[in-house]
């Protein structure tokens, strides 16, 4: 049995790295851990968690996504670096003391993963989840894309069952839309909006949220789950060095 690496351990690891396409891979993952582990042993104490939309979880400002994992054609992704990943995950998710009551958002979806690897981000978020003792502390939602063949409420409900079975979970604290299909295939819009309500409604995650939606949509949305008695939870928008527009606007 191959035993899980350390951050120490990894970090030792550096050494014997060169400069193959595999090598660059991996030292992209080490510098993961090196930075998701200070947040381990440091409470974040300048900052107050945030509640996550109207549901009872209270996470930290800072979340961590998962589209690289299983992502070959984008990230490089290879199955030996599972183990990095893993310790990356730990340094997070563990207490740095008894007195540590923190919990972490994790942002996966149903398609992070490419080819005959689709589905992988969740299936290791939902692995290293079970595995790292703190369970409670990881708060996932997973996000359903929106596919053509997804017709239906049903077939949406049915997606997030597979993504829970995926998880190894009865059920999830948020599921989301991945975007909108108004732009691509809006006779698709009220399947989608139906099949998350369902999920909440039998009891497959505790709220519902969105993803990529504009605010005509969104605020259709949020009226149709207000009105069905469904928690509409949070709104991801894009945001990195390369989409700065909710800062510019003014929105954060």
């Amino acid at each position: 049995r191959q035993e899980r690496s350390s951050p120490t351990d990894t970090v030792r690891d550096i050494h014997h790295l060169h400069e193959s396409p595999t090598d660059i891979h991996h030292l992209y993952m080490l510098l993961v851990i090196l930075a998701c582990a200070p947040m381990a042993l440091l409470p974040n104490l300048a900052q107050p968690p945030v509640r996550l939309g109207c549901t009872p979880f209270n996470v930290e400002r800072l979340g961590f996504g998962t589209w690289a994992w299983g992502n070959k054609l984008l990230w490089g992704y290879e199955p030996d670096a599972d183990l990095m990943l893993q310790a990356a995950f730990d340094s997070v998710i563990q207490p740095s003391s008894p007195l540590d009551r923190r919990r972490f958002f994790f942002d996966t979806g149903d398609s992070y993963g490419t080819g005959a690897l689709e589905g992988q981000a969740e299936r290791l978020l939902g692995r290293f989840r079970r595995e790292s003792g703190w369970a409670t502390r990881a708060v996932i939602g997973t996000k359903l894309a929106v596919y053509p063949t997804r017709l239906t409420g049903a077939s949406f409900e049915e997606a997030c069952r597979s993504s829970l079975a995926r998880m190894g979970r009865k059920r999830m604290e948020v599921v989301q839309a991945h975007w909108s299909a108004t732009n691509f295939q809006p006779w698709q819009e009220p399947a989608l909006w139906d099949g998350l309500a369902r999920c909440y409604e039998a009891e497959l995650a505790e709220s519902v949220g969105t993803s990529n939606f504009g605010p005509e949509q969104l605020m259709k949305v949020n009226t149709y789950w207000r009105d069905r008695g469904v928690p509409h939870a949070i709104n991801q928008v894009q945001f990195s060095l390369l989409s700065t527009l909710p800062l510019d606007s003014g929105f954060f």
